[in-house]
């Protein structure tokens, strides 16, 4: 620690700003085995908090809908929602004619690597992938985010989380089907569908909280099985010579193992052998894997604010932010760090969240975490938050309509790019950086800010919808020595504070 009146050293300042794989990668650089091997353990539960917050607030928001909004109100919601996202990073990625090998490759590191979180947390996370002649299936069991929030009875009292009351096409024709679940009907089947002409990653959802969930992906588009079309009443529409290939397996069992293991585990287990080189190019490779499930989860909570907020008027977001406080925020966090002092609350929410949020200080406009002190309080710069600091400066709250035609000549760029006879390590290789670019160039548009100051919002005027979650959580939390600052504009860094002469 540092003097009696500074709660953190200048050491312990610059490691807890420093992302978990930065650490490992500069231990592995200086040929620091055994620091290498600790920060293994720390990347293992790096996120796990982060990730189930974003979980759980998708969750909260999708039950506040169908409660207060009428359930029929959700899929104008999720169609809402992924307008603004996923049709035009997932869906425009998807239409580039991606080599299916590489499509379950990208999956497997960009999304279920992330969303099992090496197996940390209650029920964690996990997952096997195989392949046919005809498909590659991802097992999950559970899914590191729907799965494991049935698991952890979050649909059950106290959670609150809310299931259906009747069937619908899109909850597989199934009654009491889990709210956060619906999502993969319209990300995976409906809206593909409508938008590409196919149903991308076709769902065998779970019957029960211990069932596994299975998706699909079709090595030719045409041979998606009529019933997937069928459940949800759409017409399947013939796509000749989409995706066919004369490649009948495409990875080798041990190929198919080693992309579902986790990231720890598989740089420790180079460390053990003594190739540091080899835990070095995996630290490098897998450096920003929660960085596409990250920004998917923030444009769904800040898409569906937004969509609320259209739909009843922008003073009910009190009540919403009240229940993802009551349901997320109060168990989750401040029930962990309400028995703590300030300095080891700080250390938490620094390290479980902020940093967290920086997906591993990777992206193209990467988040930042600073800390300073002084004698009457200790301040926090994140500059920008990786969140709602990235939505802001990467012009959410624009209108959009020129990074619509940037868009889409890019789109038409990399579709003819990849009808060039490119050899497949070459497109391994760059597939990651497609994947980022789309991720953190893609965000929502049109984004709102608040007409006028409310209690939720920090009495402030024009703050973003989804900066509104920290500000009025804090409030609600009645943590009368911290206050959250969320930038006044789209270049400054939002600022949290912990006055000590308020401890």
């Amino acid at each position: 620690m540092g003097s009696p009146c500074y709660w953190l050293g200048e050491g312990e300042k610059i490691e807890l700003t420093t992302p978990v794989m930065r650490r490992l990668l500069q231990a592995l650089s200086r040929k620091n085995r055994e620091k290498a091997l600790g920060l293994c353990n720390e990347l293992r539960e790096e996120r796990i908090v982060l990730h189930d917050l974003f979980a759980d607030t998708c969750t909260a928001l999708f039950s506040w809908v169908g409660r207060n909004l009428g359930e029929e109100t959700l899929e104008e919601m999720f169609r809402d929602c992924f307008g603004q996202s996923a049709k035009r990073q997932i869906f425009d990625l998807l239409n580039l004619g991606i080599e299916p090998g590489l499509e379950a490759l990208m999956l497997a590191r960009n999304a279920w690597v992330a969303h099992s979180c090496s197996g940390a947390g209650e029920h964690g996370g996990s997952f096997r992938l195989i392949e046919d002649d005809e498909k590659f299936t991802f097992i999950l069991d559970p899914c590191g985010s729907g799965g494991r929030l049935w698991r952890k009875m979050r649909y059950d009292p106290p959670g609150d989380f809310a299931t259906t009351s009747r069937p619908y096409p899109w909850t597989y024709g199934r009654k009491d089907f889990p709210y956060y679940c619906i999502h993969c009907s319209f990300l995976n089947e409906i809206l593909p569908h409508e938008h590409l002409g196919f149903i991308s990653w076709p769902v065998d959802p779970p019957e029960h909280a211990m069932d596994v969930c299975k998706w699909h992906i079709y090595k030719d588009r045409n041979a998606v099985p009529d019933g997937c079309y069928a459940r949800f009443g759409l017409t399947r529409k013939q796509l000749p010579g989409l995706r066919k290939t004369g490649v009948r397996r495409w990875f080798t069992q041990d190929q198919l193992r080693e992309a579902v293991r986790p990231t720890p585990e598989r740089i420790r287990e180079k460390l053990l052998a003594g190739d540091l080189r080899g835990a070095r190019r995996i630290g490098s490779m897998m450096a920003g894997e929660f960085l596409f499930l990250h920004h998917l989860y923030v444009n769904m909570v800040a898409a569906t604010l937004d969509f609320i907020a259209r739909r009843a008027g922008e003073e009910v977001l009190g009540d919403v932010f009240a229940y993802i406080y009551k349901t997320c925020f109060k168990e989750q966090i401040v029930a962990q760090v309400k028995e703590m002092t300030p300095e080891r609350a700080i250390t938490y929410l620094v390290a479980n969240l902020f940093l967290a949020d920086t997906c591993g200080g990777a992206g193209m406009n990467p988040a930042k975490v600073r800390i300073d002190e002084d004698d009457e309080a200790l301040t926090i710069y994140l500059d920008p938050c990786g969140s709602g600091g990235k939505l802001m400066r990467s012009g959410a709250y624009e209108r959009g309509n020129g990074s619509l035609r940037r868009e889409d000549l890019e789109n038409r760029v990399l579709k003819a790019a990849m009808r060039l006879p490119l050899p497949r390590w070459l497109l391994e290789a760059t597939m990651p950086f497609a994947v980022t670019y789309f991720t953190e160039t893609r965000k929502p548009l049109g984004l709102h800010r608040t007409r006028k100051g409310y209690d939720w919002s920090g009495g402030t005027a024009g703050m973003p919808y989804f900066c509104c979650i920290c500000t009025d959580a804090v409030r609600l939390a009645g943590c009368r020595w911290l206050t959250v600052t969320p930038p006044g504009d789209d270049r400054k860094p939002c600022v949290w504070r912990a006055d000590k002469r308020k401890v």
